[in-house]
């Protein structure tokens, strides 16, 4: 695969690398309305690479900032998905194919997922991309950690490289959800990013409101650094134990939401690690992610663009917010 042609080597001076266990070949086409049982015509059809941590790493490059991509890519969509990116995305083969999403975009600004299904990884290529992982770590740099675990990884396999990082002095953003979340928690990552249904589900109780979302994200905070919860067009929250910030960001035009999320990390991580304090960090994430859904599939925004949106971001601090006992 033409991504891999750098060797690890070239990986040990990256500052901030990403790592995609589940990276797929995103789809989107448009059509004007969905009806199902149907025959469509589609106005539109976009193939761009996708899965969490590509995409943090597609944020970055966007926004101005070097980073790089560790994952699997199998068949030949893995090879399709390891030509179209640069050579900062190097690829771990594996025999099962990379999966393949269908996103239909709506006129009214609807989108329905449809997600395939992922390749089975085995126990040999799980080692080699651990080994490339520890490989790259060291004092300073930011590793993220995004996405779900396919079948046959181990489901610790997040906490895993998580110990391993905090052990070399890394900071460790861990972007997932369900076991694999809940096991890596343990090993106390820097920076957690999860959205309010990955909150729900790890507090294994509703949540229903910002009330609900504070004291959830406070719990998980005694576990990680800081805590960023993702709420859609509500904005965000950040919680320290410092404080809790909420970030309120103006209404735009919804061209597809996907990679919000994941702006949202790659802004936190650029902001973090040029030295801004969080409610700044959060502003300014916030903005990319603002930004991010009013632009076309795969596409992500300039500085510029996320500066003209962050002096719109209102961020408002939280005071005397109990934390909880246990």
């Amino acid at each position: 695969m033409t991504a891999q042609s750098e060797g690890p080597g070239s990986l040990r001076l990256a500052d901030i690398v990403t790592v995609t266990v589940n990276p797929a070949i995103d789809v989107y086409v448009r059509t004007e309305a969905l009806q199902p049982g149907e025959l469509h015509r589609v106005d539109e059809q976009i193939l761009v690479p996708g899965g969490k941590g590509v995409n943090v790493s597609r944020a970055l490059e966007a926004m101005g900032r070097e980073s790089r991509s560790l994952g699997f890519a199998g068949g030949s969509r893995g090879r399709w998905l390891a030509s179209s990116l640069p050579g900062w995305a190097q690829w771990i083969p594996i025999a099962g194919e990379t999966r393949l999403n269908l996103k239909v975009m709506e006129g009214n600004g609807r989108l329905t997922e449809l997600n395939g299904p992922s390749p089975h990884i085995d126990p040999e290529s799980w080692e080699l991309l651990s080994d490339r992982v520890l490989e790259v770590l060291r004092p300073g740099t930011w590793l993220v950690i995004a996405g779900n675990l396919p079948e046959g990884c181990p489901v610790d396999g997040y906490r895993a490289w998580t110990e391993a990082a905090v052990q070399k002095g890394a900071r460790v953003v861990l972007d997932s959800s369900g076991d694999a979340l809940r096991f890596a928690l343990e090993a106390r990552p820097h920076v957690v990013k999860p959205n309010r249904q990955e909150l729900s589900e790890w507090a294994r109780a509703p949540v229903l409101d910002t009330v609900d979302v504070v004291r959830e994200a406070q719990r998980m905070a005694q576990y990680a650094a800081c805590v960023v919860v993702s709420l859609g067009a509500e904005g965000a929250i950040a919680v320290t134990q410092e404080g809790v910030w909420r970030a309120r960001v103006p209404s735009v035009k919804v061209v597809s939401p996907v990679g919000a999320g994941d702006s949202l990390v790659a802004g936190m991580v650029h902001a973090l690690s040029s030295g801004l304090a969080v409610p700044d960090a959060l502003a300014f994430a916030s903005a990319a992610a603002t930004c991010k859904v009013a632009l076309p599939p795969g596409a992500f925004p300039s500085l510029a663009q996320i500066a003209a949106i962050e002096r719109q971001i209102e961020i408002e601090a939280w005071r005397d917010v109990l934390w909880p006992s246990s």
